[in-house]
């Protein structure tokens, strides 16, 4: 919990250090927070499908701190989102919205992955892209492992 904390200090220090009116830096936040949107309804959607109070539990964590993380891009994100704002599909099948989730989130990291490498060593935009892609592998992590461990009975 205290990386993530970490994560989001450092998220707030480059959108400070950042001049607002910096064009290439609103951007590249705009898509880093449409990303973060994407991710926070398919783990919507896999938080209401979920089949146990474990797995909403730390889906609700997940959901948290993604929230935090587009509300640490502030007033540079075209619209302020919140958990309830976020909307998600409807999935009954507790296995096919954990898949979705997990690809998505391979896709958002792939994204991130890309808009990292083409952003300049210790800019602040490298600092927010790297931040919200390290997050995501994490929660991929942890659905990961939800996943085995549902397979595994």
């Amino acid at each position: 919990m205290e990386d993530r904390n970490d994560a989001l200090e450092r998220i707030r220090a480059a959108v400070n250090r950042a001049a607002s009116s910096d064009a290439r830096f609103i951007s590249v936040v705009t898509v880093v927070g449409s990303v973060l949107r994407r991710v926070l309804s398919a783990e919507k959607t896999a938080f209401q499908a979920a089949i146990s109070l474990a797995q909403q539990t730390r889906l609700e964590e997940m959901r948290s701190e993604l929230s935090a993380m587009i509300e640490a891009l502030g007033t540079l994100l075209p619209q302020h989102v919140s958990l309830d704002k976020v909307p998600a599909r409807e999935e009954l099948s507790w296995w096919f919205a954990l898949s979705e989730a997990m690809q998505i989130l391979e896709e958002s990291i792939d994204q991130l992955s890309i808009l990292v490498k083409q952003q300049e060593k210790g800019s602040a935009i490298r600092d927010v892209t790297a931040q919200a892609q390290r997050l995501l592998r994490e929660h991929y992590n942890v659905l990961l492992e939800q996943a085995r461990s549902y397979l595994d009975g």
